[in-house]
């Protein structure tokens, strides 16, 4: 009987179980800093709206070095000088707020940033 009630529990927890994903970016150079802060007051502020298709920021002013991204509602984000996002790239969850630094190999004023959402 004790059997038979462990197997009953056992077959209708794993059908509670879900398919998960977890998203992994891979980065090339470790930041120069070890801490995450940003000078202020910021040099360009930027408000980008999206929905299901890739919107691009304008492009960044010459001077920035950081960016500070953050998303009222999962996204997935791609930097480039014309990206197009999809929900392959890197996720920021929904209130989720990352920094970024902006490579001395690109022109200053040729990097935009892509976002989509669900």
């Amino acid at each position: 009987m004790l059997r038979a009630l462990v197997a009953l529990v056992a077959l209708a927890v794993s059908g509670l179980a879900t398919a998960s994903t977890a998203y992994v970016t891979e980065f090339k150079e470790r930041p120069p800093v070890t801490y995450q802060a940003a000078a202020v007051p910021a040099l360009v502020n930027q408000a980008v709206t999206f929905t299901t298709a890739s919107v691009q920021s304008a492009v960044f002013n010459y001077q920035t070095q950081l960016v500070r991204v953050h998303c009222d509602a999962d996204c997935w984000v791609l930097f480039g000088t014309n990206p197009t996002a999809t929900t392959s790239m890197m996720k920021i969850p929904a209130g989720g707020t990352e920094y970024f630094t902006i490579p001395a190999t690109v022109p200053g004023g040729a990097l935009r940033l892509a976002v989509i959402g669900l």
